[in-house]
């Protein structure tokens, strides 16, 4: 049932919302005119909207319902992930970022079948499994997402979680499929601007509700310590920093966003544009959490933390704010990820591999489909999200430590690492991602797994990461070097660099 009768006016600010977002895709519709106009904007987003749309994409449900709720449940301890997540993007700022804007093509699988081409296929082997893993990784991301929209629906308006699920995922599928990048792109930036106005607004409102940040450092120290403390274990704390940091350096959709940027300028500005977004928009999220905790301390779940205040606290005005921030905070990831997945399937497995002498409309209308069905599947997975962690949070940290288990050691070592060849870096990605959730299943699942070793090593980021780097290492010392071919698009190549083959001609 629903938490609260709604008011006609924030019921209407709500609905107004979703009828920009509707609209915006309307205009991404009648201004896309090719697959690369679909996947990447025709590459002319400047600093400002491509800083947003890299805020908004990155902080999905998990922060403003998952890392909100967990601020709720262990207080401010948790907010040591953002520093782990801020070196992910400088990180990507030093080594990844600015060098595959460079390259410039559409997709992280074409840049795995350029670097790691020597497959026998002219790159297509190697495309088809980055592909593949991107789909299976985003399609666990998409089922947290999905989790999270269903929570909201039942507490505004008392329906079945399942049918706010679908609800919001026929959202994001009906914006994304008909007005691709493009729409994402301007939905993430007023997306981005109304999650930092929405936390900004709520803070003040919330501290007078309780009495100001004195009273909540008051109240703990009394009976919980460590709820103003660090409730969490180093280990942990570098764990989920862990997950985050590497996750982020390596992230398809965060890449896809760059490649839509003017140039390498751009895309360094934007960078420092959302690192600025990602502070206040983590520091509010921490001091709302624990204000939470303060006014509703029995919450049958953390995850309804952001909607109860939402309700309760701020007002029909201020709260359908906070209302769309969470739900821009949904939609801004959901589009990204459909798009990504989408790609992989339409650009990179059909385009590419099934029909490359498809007319451009024909690569259109594939990635608008591919979008309607990836949109789906994480719909079914959501309804047995337990197997995933349960909790929106931990379900978007298991993805994040897929993803910087399979891609962070290619992509970084592929472009600063002339050694590097084809074999190891397909082994890397399906090693590392393959170690990711074999150590996920061997802890959460069926904990096989000693206690002594999962609990000084409590994120499978860390093993994946590890074994990606020993497995390409090793790979590339016991084969061939890799073909001038794989190198001259990211190196200056001098005559001892090549294989066999290459010495050879």
């Amino acid at each position: 049932m629903a938490l609260i009768t709604l008011s006609p006016v924030f019921i209407g600010i709500v609905i107004i919302y979703f009828l920009v977002i509707l609209g915006i895709g309307y205009y991404g519709y009648k201004t896309t005119k090719d697959e690369e106009d679909f996947l990447v904007a025709g590459r002319n987003i400047g600093p400002v909207v491509g800083g947003a749309t890299l805020s908004a994409s990155q902080m999905s449900a998990g922060t403003l319902v998952g890392t909100f709720g967990i601020h709720y449940l262990l207080g401010f301890g948790f907010i040591w992930i953002w520093p782990g997540l801020w070196a992910g993007w400088i990180v990507s700022l030093l080594l990844v970022a600015p060098q595959m804007r460079r390259f410039g093509r559409v997709t992280v699988p074409d840049f795995i079948a350029v670097r790691y081409g020597d497959d026998g296929a002219n790159g297509d082997y190697a495309r088809a499994i980055g592909a593949f893993l991107i789909v299976l990784a985003y399609t666990v991301y998409l089922s947290a997402q999905v989790t999270a929209g269903g929570l909201i629906f039942q507490s505004l308006l008392g329906l079945a979680p399942e049918i706010g699920m679908f609800l919001m995922v026929m959202t994001a599928v009906v914006y994304t499929a008909i007005g691709g990048m493009r729409a994402s792109m301007l939905t993430d930036f007023m997306q981005a601007v109304v999650m930092a106005a929405g936390v900004l607004v709520a803070i003040p409102l919330s501290l007078h509700f309780i009495g100001g940040l004195g009273t909540i450092n008051a109240l703990f120290q009394s009976f919980e310590p460590s709820f103003v403390g660090n409730s969490l274990s180093t280990s942990e704390v570098v764990g989920f920093m862990a997950a985050f940091g590497f996750s982020i350096a390596a992230a398809p959709y965060e890449i896809t966003r760059i490649y839509s940027m003017r140039d390498e300028k751009t895309v360094r500005q934007a960078i420092g544009i959302t690192l600025i977004f990602q502070t206040i928009i983590g520091t509010s999220v921490a001091l709302l959490g624990v204000s939470m905790r303060v006014l509703f301390p029995q919450l049958s779940t953390p995850d309804l933390a952001s909607v109860i205040m939402s309700l309760n606290v701020l007002g029909p005005v201020l709260g359908a704010l906070m209302i769309c921030a969470v739900f821009s905070a949904i939609l801004s990831t959901v589009d990204s990820v459909m798009i990504v997945s989408g790609a992989g399937l339409a650009h990179d497995i059909y385009g590419k591999l099934i029909n490359p002498e498809a007319t451009e409309r024909q690569k259109l209308w594939a990635n608008r489909l591919s979008v309607g069905v990836l949109g789906l599947i994480p719909f079914v997975l959501a309804l047995n999200s337990g197997l995933l962690g349960g909790l929106v949070q931990l379900i978007v940290v298991l993805q994040a430590s897929m993803m910087g288990g399979m891609f962070f050691i290619p992509l970084v070592l592929g472009l600063h690492w002339k050694r590097a060849n084809t074999i190891g870096g397909i082994a890397g990605m399906v090693v590392g991602f393959s170690t990711v959730v074999a150590w996920h299943i061997g802890t959460n699942i069926y904990p096989v797994i000693p206690k002594s070793i999962s609990s000084v090593i409590t994120d499978p980021v860390i093993p994946g990461v590890v074994m990606s780097f020993l497995t390409l290492v090793i790979a590339s010392y016991a084969t061939g070097k890799p073909s001038k071919k794989t190198l001259e698009p990211f190196f200056d190549v001098t005559a001892t660099d090549g294989g066999q083959e290459d010495q050879e001609h």
